[in-house]
C-alpha cells in the first residue's frame, strides 16, 4: 500500500494560509492608502477653500471696511471738535456722521464646517490648526463683538438722543441745550468705532499671514 506524502500536503496548506494572510494584508494596505489619498485630497480642497475665504476678507477689510470706518472716525472727531468749541452754527450738516454704521463679519463658513464635522485633523500641521483657531475663534469673534457694541450704543444711546432733540425730517436741532450730552455720547461712540477699526486691522494682518501659511502648506503636500 503506497504511503501518503504528508510533507506535500502540509506545504500546500501553508502556502494557502500565507496566500490568504498576504491577500488580507494587501487589501488593508490598499484601503489604507486609498483613505490617506482621499484625506489628502479632501484636505487640499478644504485648505484651498480656507485660502479663498481669507482672500475675500483681506479684500473686504483693506479695500472697504478699514478706509470707510477710518473716514467715519474722522467725521466723528470733526463733529466732536465743533461741539467742544461750541461752534453750533451749521452743525446739523455734520450730524449725519452719526448714522454711518459699516460692520463686517469674517467669512467663517469653511472653518465652521471643518470644525463641526471633525475635519480640522485633515490639516496635518498642529501649529497651523492652532493659528486657525486663534484667528476664527479668537480675533474674528472679538471683531464681531466690537461691531455689535457700536450698533448697541448707537441704538440705545445715540438714536434716542437724536429722536428727542432733532427733527429727523429736516436734520434740524430742536434742543441746543442738550448738545453737551451729545458731546459726551460721541466721545464714547468714537472710542467704540476706533476699537472696531483696530480689530479690523488686526483681522486683516492675521488673514494675510494665515493665507501665506496655508499656501506654503499646500505647496509642501
Amino acid at each position: 500500500m503506497p504511503r501518503k506524502n504528508h510533507s506535500i500536503s502540509w506545504s500546500n496548506h501553508l502556502l494557502n494560509f500565507l496566500s490568504v494572510i498576504l491577500g488580507v494584508y494587501l487589501a488593508f494596505f490598499l484601503n489604507d492608502r486609498a483613505d490617506r489619498n482621499r484625506d489628502r485630497n479632501e484636505g487640499q480642497v478644504l485648505m484651498e477653500s480656507l485660502a479663498g475665504d481669507l482672500a475675500k476678507d483681506i479684500e473686504q477689510y483693506g479695500d472697504y471696511q478699514i478706509p470707510v470706518n477710518r473716514q467715519h472716525v474722522a467725521r466723528l472727531e470733526g463733529l466732536l471738535d465743533m461741539l467742544e468749541r461750541d461752534s453750533v452754527a451749521g452743525i446739523e450738516a455734520h450730524l449725519g456722521a452719526i448714522f454711518e454704521v459699516e460692520n463686517y463679519a469674517a467669512t467663517t463658513a469653511t472653518y465652521a464646517a471643518m470644525r463641526s464635522s471633525g475635519k480640522l485633523g485633515l490639516i496635518g500641521d498642529p501649529e497651523l490648526r492652532k493659528e486657525l483657531a486663534d484667528h476664527y475663534e479668537g480675533l474674528a469673534v472679538e471683531s464681531i463683538r466690537k461691531g455689535e457694541y457700536q450698533v448697541d450704543y448707537f441704538t440705545n444711546e445715540l438714536l434716542p438722543w437724536l429722536t428727542l432733540n432733532m427733527d429727523l425730517a429736516t436734520m434740524q436741532l430742536v434742543k441746543e441745550d442738550e448738545l453737551t450730552v451729545l458731546k459726551n455720547k460721541l466721545i464714547i461712540y468714537g472710542s467704540l468705532v476706533e476699537q472696531k477699526v483696530g480689530s479690523y486691522e488686526a483681522m486683516a494682518e492675521s488673514s494675510k499671514a494665515l493665507r501665506e501659511r496655508i499656501s506654503a502648506a499646500m505647496e509642501a503636500r
